[in-house]
């Protein structure tokens, strides 16, 4: 439920002076598999910041947890004394492990930011108009889909770094969203892929690790769209 302080006039005003001043956030990080770019966490601050301070404007974002859920709430204050609280954004852990819970942190915060104060993500300079167009829709069906991510199980995996594995299990998670929110790639194959999130990489063939098995079915889901 939003919530505001009894008065919201100085921080209605600030607020709409704020997402007037806010910048582009510049994508500066790029999907290996897909070859898309997305703004971190720390360039959608970049922007957001200055045009908070500019207001007499300030986020406070407290992260907490429930089964195998993040969630993240975002009070918006104002110098005045005056507030807005969102609603608490959630999304599912990948992995119940530090890496999962920084991971699953820094998205909630970037989106909510963008969110709060209508941040728009742009391409750098040397990008140019036809990539941008290219690449819209696809960012666009990611973002709708980001939040059924899946929970990943903790297993053992003692022939594959943990973290190196867990990324790469992220990985391969936003192309299962990416081939379900494009709805062209077989289920078959989209429920293979499930298959391998779940069991994080287990069984895999003999002489292949845990690893190469979800690199392969990443790999794999990412040509099956690139043919569509």
């Amino acid at each position: 439920m939003f919530e505001t302080s009894e008065t919201i006039t100085h921080i209605s005003k600030a607020l709409v002076g704020a997402q007037a001043d806010v910048g582009v956030a510049l994508k500066n990080q790029e999907n290996a598999h897909f070859k898309s770019q997305y703004a971190d966490l720390p360039a959608v601050l970049e922007v957001a910041t200055p045009a908070l301070a500019k207001h007499g404007l300030a986020l406070v974002q407290c992260p907490g947890d429930g089964e195998g859920t993040l969630t993240l709430t975002t009070l918006l204050i104002h110098e005045s004394g005056e507030w807005m609280l969102l609603p608490p954004a959630s999304m599912p852990l990948q992995a119940q492990t530090a890496h999962g819970y920084g991971s699953a942190t820094s998205y909630l915060r970037r989106y909510t930011t963008q969110a709060c104060l209508k941040i728009s993500v742009g391409l750098s300079d040397d990008d140019d108009a036809n990539e941008a167009s290219a690449q819209a829709p696809k960012a666009s069906a990611r973002k709708k889909k980001a939040k059924a991510a899946f929970k990943i199980p903790i297993l053992v995996v003692p022939d594959a770094d943990e973290a190196e594995l867990d990324k790469a299990l992220a990985d391969l998670s936003t192309a299962i969203l990416e081939c379900e929110a494009d709805g062209g790639v077989e289920a078959r194959h989209v429920k293979l892929a499930r298959t391998v999130v779940e069991k994080r990489g287990k069984p895999a063939r003999k002489g292949q690790t845990p690893l190469d098995r979800v690199t392969g079915a990443t790999t794999f889901l990412a040509k099956l769209l690139a043919e569509k």
